[in-house]
Formats: C-alpha cells, sequence, structure tokens
C-alpha cells in the first residue's frame, strides 16, 4: 500500500470569478460542496493512510461556508495546510484566524494581471497578496500567461520580484470550459517568453517539459501519493482531468472508505505505468525519467489520450523537423536536437523504472 501523504479538498464548485482562460468552468455549474462533517471524515481517514499535507481548493475555497473551520481541523491534527485561491476574498480569513493560524498557511494565489481577472479584482488580488506577505505568510503567485495577458507578462513579475516571493508561471492551458476557444500560444512566442522568463526572473518557475524549462523538477505526485476530493464527493488522482472527464474518477467517499477507493484499479493503474506505455514522443524521450510527461492535465485535454505528449513537445519536435525554427530561437539547441536524434533512433531503450518508483524517489529527495 502507498501513503496517502497529499490530500486535495475541493470544498465547493462555485467561483465567485468565471476567467477567461478557466478550463473548470463547466464544472462550477454543479453546484456542489462538501459538509463540514465531510471534510473531518475524508481528514481523518486520510490521516490514517499517511497524509501529512492537506490544499483546500475549488472552484474558489474562501467561498466555501466551511473554509475556515476546515483550516482549523487540519491545524488541529497537525497537518501541513496549503490554500489555493484567487485571491479576492483573502481579506475574509485575517480577522477570523488568528496570526498563528494563518501564518501556518501556505498559500497559492492566482494572479495573471488585469485582462484575465478583470481591473477590479487585479487590484484586490494585488493588494490581498501583500497583506499577506507583510503577516509573514508563505506566499506563492501562480500565473497562466495565455494570448490574452502575454503583454503584462514584466507587470506581473515584476510585482511577485519585488515582493520577494516564487512565481509559478504556466505557458500553456486546458482548452476546455471558457478556454475552449482560446488557442495555445504560437511555438516561436513560446520560446521566446521561456528565453526572456529565464533571463530575467530568477524568481519565475516555468511549468513546462523539463527538455524546454530548462532544468529538472519533481512532479505533482498524482495518483502515487497524492489524490483528490471533489465537492460532489468523488475521489479522483487529478481533478483538473475531471473537470471535463467526468468518469475520471476512483470512487466517492459517500459510497466506500478512502482506503478502499485509494486501493483500487484507477490508482494501481498510474502506480504501475512505465515509459512504453506513453504515447508518441513520451515513449521515446530521453528525459522521461524526469520529466514524467510533464502535467497530464494539458497533455490530455490537447490530445486524445491520458498518456498523450504534451502539446508543446509535439509542436517544436514538428517544427525543428520542418526547419521551421532557427537554432537561435530554441532555449537551449544543443539539448533540443540531442533530444530528437534519441526520438528518431531506431536504438532507444525506454526506463524500465514503474512511474511510482520514480515519483517517490523525486519527493525523497
Amino acid at each position: 500500500m502507498f501513503e496517502l501523504k497529499d490530500l486535495h479538498i475541493r470544498l465547493t464548485s462555485a467561483c465567485n470569478m468565471s476567467c477567461p482562460h478557466c478550463y473548470a468552468a463547466d464544472w462550477f455549474k454543479d453546484h456542489t460542496q462538501l459538509t463540514f462533517d465531510e471534510v473531518q471524515n475524508v481528514v481523518l481517514q486520510a490521516k490514517k493512510l499517511g497524509c501529512k499535507k492537506v490544499t483546500l481548493t475549488g472552484g474558489e475555497p474562501l467561498v466555501s461556508l466551511y473554509i475556515c473551520d476546515s483550516i482549523k481541523f487540519c491545524l488541529f491534527h497537525k497537518l501541513k495546510v496549503s490554500l489555493e485561491t484567487n485571491g479576492v476574498l483573502v481579506g475574509k480569513l485575517i480577522p477570523t484566524l488568528s496570526t498563528s493560524d494563518i501564518k501556518n498557511v501556505n498559500f497559492t494565489v492566482s494572479y495573471d494581471g488585469e485582462i484575465m481577472r478583470d481591473s477590479k479584482f487585479s487590484f484586490k488580488v494585488k493588494e490581498n497578496i501583500e497583506k499577506l506577505v507583510n503577516l509573514g505568510c508563505s506566499v506563492k503567485i501562480q500565473t497562466t500567461i495565455t494570448r490574452l495577458n502575454i503583454n503584462e507578462l514584466d507587470i506581473i513579475l515584476s510585482f511577485s520580484k519585488n515582493l520577494g516571493i516564487p512565481n509559478r508561471v504556466f505557458l500553456s492551458h486546458s482548452p476546455n470550459g471558457n478556454a475552449k476557444d482560446l488557442k495555445l500560444l504560437d511555438v516561436e512566442d513560446w520560446l521566446k517568453t521561456i528565453k526572456y522568463i529565464k533571463s530575467n526572473y530568477d524568481h519565475a518557475i516555468v511549468e513546462l517539459p523539463d527538455v524546454f524549462s530548462g532544468k529538472a523538477s519533481r512532479k505533482c505526485g498524482w495518483g502515487v501519493h497524492r489524490c483528490e476530493i471533489m465537492s460532489n464527493g468523488d475521489i479522483t488522482s487529478c481533478g483538473p482531468i475531471a473537470f471535463n472527464k467526468r468518469g475520471f474518477v476512483a470512487g466517492n467517499i459517500k459510497d466506500n472508505s478512502l482506503g478502499k477507493i485509494w486501493n483500487s484499479e484507477h490508482f494501481s493503474y498510474i502506480h504501475n505505468l512505465k515509459q512504453n506505455d506513453f504515447k508518441g514522443l513520451c515513449a521515446k524521450c530521453m528525459f522521461w525519467k524526469d520529466c514524467l510527461g510533464a502535467c497530464r492535465s494539458v497533455s490530455y485535454a490537447n490530445g486524445d489520450n491520458l498518456l498523450d505528449p504534451h502539446p508543446f513537445c509535439n509542436l517544436v519536435y514538428n517544427a525543428v523537423k520542418n526547419s521551421e525554427l532557427d537554432d537561435s530561437e530554441l532555449f537551449d539547441a544543443q539539448r533540443t536536437h540531442e533530444w530528437i536524434r534519441q526520438i528518431d533512433s531506431l536504438n532507444f531503450v525506454p526506463e524500465s523504472e514503474l512511474y511510482s518508483s520514480i515519483v517517490k524517489e523525486q519527493h525523497s529527495v
């Protein structure tokens, strides 16, 4: 049995915003939320399975009536607590939680500039981020860069840099919900943006496959030591996939215990994956052991299969093979050409180690 170290709880499907890049917008219409009793019950079950950390999310978790009670309950049971929020309603926590409690919450706040969040909300979000930083809280900003806000890149990253806090940057999104007609960046803009961020903002973490992001980074651990409970009680390895692939669930906490669901086929399938189970470029990628195919949610949403390669890998591979990119445009031309040579090689031997073993190694460092 694998330890369930990290539990994500989607307290509610409700959100107080409707951002143009939001891939969960259709799921928001479900109007479901977990009761505080259900939250307490699943947290205690997770603790018995080895849980050390709970991430409270949504929807927008601060819309939930039970957000403060849920935070206090998790802290009382000596669990690390993280909160993923759009930041607009952070002010409701400050007078409700003790200074000690709020400083024990790790905040991940989405800030994507004015165009994708609306100017009246973006100012409030920035103000609330500053309040949290001044309180001494651990704060990380999460930003999605799209065609809509790419011209605000400097404004966004300068804000987090000046505050001295990390900024996680996504240069790809899932074309679902409100984003179903929002096209991904062109490959040239993608590469230019990676170079620009790496040259000017060393506090930014670019979320792309390792061959392009510039360094290896440990992956989220979905399905290996992490699971999510949706606001209707469904248990899944990845909430962002389940937003739009409603059958991508292992069971429901109202029907079975978390332990039984955690040891179900849904999770054992992920544990036992190997490189040659992956599709296309992933199956022959020399960086697979570090990358593990990158974000499965983005890959699945932009492809047809859970194990499809990341869309950026396909775009760069095809552009280089068709001589549509100059070496000067590549983030690391030597690395990219070696990656392509290995993919095209008839002698490539895929990694034999199990997906779950590699994830455990990454998270033990």
